[in-house]
């Protein structure tokens, strides 16, 4: 700014240009339109910081949460390992009540499978006599459904015999009754006609009579209008051959005298014509004058204008150019130490999530080693194979719920990850989004970037 000052001082005293009131304005509008954007830039940096703090503390929250979980997944282990040392007692009071229970149910299953065969006996006895009890009622039942088929049948022909001799006795009765009715009908509309074509044959007369009449008055009045025309019109004739030679020496008359005011005007307007296209060359120019003129003023106003504009850009270019320097070196500033807090961020997460899944790994094999182990226990153990499926089975359950709170731990994990990554994209959203470039992005913060933007 010093260095743009000095310029500025040493352009005024080399130039020395009266100052009036639109640089003042001018000066003031970009002075307020700094104060603004510096307001602006604090406000963003303001926000920036702010964003970090919250995110530090979500972080720290994450870790703590961490810490509790890899405390309750220790706790858990140790409860395991003293519940599998309770079930084991539990499986062996169970292997003792189940022999007891399967020796009972074994005797009890006898006794009750030779009632049920002797039930099953009798049963069978009494279903076989049924079933020669029915057999017989069905032969009974389909004789005498033979016989009532048949009666049915020849009193249904014996019906449409009857039926049959009945509608053709109606039928022959119909058409007697509509043939008489036909004719007398006939008849009726004959005689009808006949007088319908007499009185049409009594009106075409009367009218042909009337036309007649009609045409022999028509034809007398035009006859004698006609004569009466050409009587008028031979009058005519001889009146008007009068008035056409009277015309015709009059038209020879006009003729020469036309002849000689036609050669008395062409001799006057040849000079006319001359200075008449004399005139309009002198007003064309005069408008080209004139034209000229105005485009001259509006040149030199334009002129004028361009000169003021120009003088108050490049002020306003030397002012934005110095502005435009000092955020270049602001966000240099905050994109190494964004850059470098990431970088951190990313090292840490990532080094955490190995440290659990070798965890995790390490639970699983131990989990593994001694579901073989128990395996090899019980078949020592020399255990009968239905109590065997049994056994296996609660433990399965058992070994189930375990894998269940391991999954659900994995999950937290994963989502506590999820968490931590979508801060990261956050702000490296955000600061693309206002103009930092040169950040360093991490995987997945282009969708986060987007919405952010949004």
């Amino acid at each position: 700014m010093q260095k743009g000052g000095a310029a500025a001082s040493t352009v005024s005293e080399v130039a020395a240009p009266p100052v009036d009131g639109k640089d003042i304005w001018l000066a003031t509008d970009a002075l307020q339109k700094t104060n603004a954007m510096r307001n602006y830039f604090q406000l963003e940096r303001d926000r920036i910081i702010a964003f970090w703090n919250i995110s530090k503390k979500e972080l720290e929250g994450v870790k703590e949460s961490i810490r509790e979980k890899e405390q309750e997944k220790a706790e858990q282990a140790e409860r395991h390992e003293v519940e599998k040392q309770i079930f084991k007692q539990k499986i062996r009071h169970l292997l003792y009540e189940n022999q007891v229970h399967v020796s009972t149910m074994k005797e009890e299953a006898h006794r009750a499978l030779t009632s049920r065969e002797e039930e099953y006996r009798a049963k069978e006895s009494n279903v076989a006599r049924n079933l020669r009890d029915t057999k017989l009622a069905d032969r009974e039942l389909e004789v005498r459904h033979l016989e009532q088929q048949r009666a049915l049948l020849t009193q249904q022909d014996k019906e449409i015999a009857e039926q049959q001799s009945n509608f053709e006795r109606e039928i022959k009765e119909m058409h007697l009754k509509y043939e008489h009715l036909l004719k007398s009908l006939r008849e009726e509309m004959d005689e009808a006609r006949k007088e319908e074509l007499a009185r049409i044959e009594e009106r075409k007369e009367r009218h042909i009579a009337e036309l007649k009449e009609t045409h022999e008055r028509t034809f007398k009045e035009i006859k004698d209008y006609f004569s009466e025309i050409t009587s008028n019109n031979l009058e005519t004739i001889r009146t008007l051959k009068d008035e056409v030679c009277a015309r015709k020496r009059t038209e020879t008359h006009n003729e020469r005298t036309m002849y000689e005011v036609a050669q008395r005007n062409k001799r006057l307007t040849e000079p006319l014509a001359k200075l008449q296209n004399q005139k309009k060359s002198l007003e064309s120019e005069l408008e080209n004058y004139l034209a000229n003129k105005e485009a001259l003023a509006e040149v030199k106003r334009s002129i004028k204008d361009t000169q003021q504009e120009i003088q108050t850009i490049s002020w306003e270019h030397e002012v934005l150019l110095q502005r435009y320097t000092k955020l270049v070196e602001d966000r240099d500033i905050i994109l190494k130490k964004y850059n470098a807090m990431l970088q951190d961020i990313q090292r840490k997460s990532a080094f955490r999530r190995v440290l659990i899944q070798k965890k995790l790994e390490l639970v699983q094999t131990q989990l593994d080693g001694r579901d073989a182990k128990l395996t090899e226990l019980l078949k020592r153990a020399n255990v009968n194979p239905d109590d065997m499926k049994e056994l296996e089975q609660k433990v399965h359950d058992i070994i189930s719920e375990k894998d269940k709170t391991v999954e659900d731990l994995k999950q937290l994990l994963l989502r506590l990850t999820t968490q931590s990554e979508r801060v990261v994209a956050t702000y490296e959203s955000y600061m693309e989004c206002n103009g930092v470039s040169g950040w360093v992005g991490t995987p997945g913060s282009t969708s986060v970037a987007a919405s952010v933007c949004a």
